[in-house]
C-alpha cells in the first residue's frame, strides 16, 4: 500500500485532501462528500509515512476552518431572506430558532456531525449570527475536529485496516463461491421446471 501511495507526491495528496475538506463544509455538495473519511485517510497515510503527520494535521485544520467560513459567508448573503432555501422553505424555521436560542453551542456541536457540518454555518449566517460569535465558536472547533480525527486515525486506522484485510482474505473467496452457487441455482431452475412440465 505504501509503495502504491508513494508514487503520488505528498503535496498532491495534501492538496486533494484540502480541496475535499474545504468543499465539504463550504459548498452544499459537501453534504455528499466524505469529510470524516478524508481525515481518517490522512491519518493512515501519515502512519505509512506517505505524508508528514504535522502536515496532515495542519492541512486538515486549515481546510476545515476555511470551509466553515465560506459556508457562513454564503449564508450571510441570504440574511433577512424569508427562507434559507427554495427547497421546503417552511422546514428551516425550526433550525433558525435553535441557532438563535443556543447560538455558539449549536455551531460547536454541529462540527462533529456529518450534514450539520455543512448546513449549520450557512444557517448561522442566514439567521444573522454576528461573525465574531460564529468565528470564536467555529474556528477552534473545526481545528480540534480535524486534528482529533487525523491523530486518532494515525494510531488506530492501521490496526483496523489490518483486521479488515485479514477478514477480506477469507470473506472474498467465500463471497465469490456463494455468488457462483446462487448463479448456478437460478440459471438451472428454469431448465428443471421446463423438464417437469414436459
Amino acid at each position: 500500500m505504501s509503495d502504491l501511495l508513494g508514487r503520488f507526491s505528498p503535496p498532491l495528496l495534501l492538496a486533494v485532501a484540502w480541496l475535499l475538506l474545504t468543499a465539504e463544509a463550504g459548498l452544499l455538495i459537501g453534504v455528499a462528500l466524505p469529510g470524516t473519511s478524508v481525515l481518517v485517510a490522512l491519518g493512515y497515510f501519515a502512519h505509512l509515512g506517505v505524508v508528514p503527520l504535522g502536515g496532515a494535521i495542519g492541512v486538515a485544520a486549515c481546510a476545515a476552518a476555511t470551509g466553515t467560513q465560506i459556508s457562513y459567508l454564503w449564508g450571510r448573503r441570504r440574511e433577512g431572506a424569508p427562507s434559507f432555501h427554495r427547497f421546503a422553505p417552511g422546514r428551516w424555521d425550526r433550525p433558525r430558532e435553535l441557532l438563535g436560542r443556543h447560538g455558539r453551542w449549536a455551531v460547536v456541536a454541529a462540527q462533529w456531525f456529518g450534514s450539520a457540518r455543512t448546513l449549520t454555518p450557512r444557517l448561522a449566517g442566514w439567521a444573522g449570527m454576528p461573525y465574531r460569535t460564529f468565528a470564536t465558536a467555529s474556528l477552534p472547533t473545526a481545528c480540534a475536529w480535524a486534528a482529533t480525527l487525523v491523530t486518532v486515525s494515525y494510531h488506530v486506522a492501521p490496526e483496523i485496516v489490518q483486521r479488515f484485510t485479514a477478514h477480506l482474505a477469507v470473506a472474498g473467496p467465500a463471497t465469490v463461491a456463494i455468488a457462483l452457487v446462487v448463479l448456478w441455482v437460478t440459471r438451472g431452475r428454469p431448465k428443471v421446471l421446463g423438464r417437469r412440465r414436459r
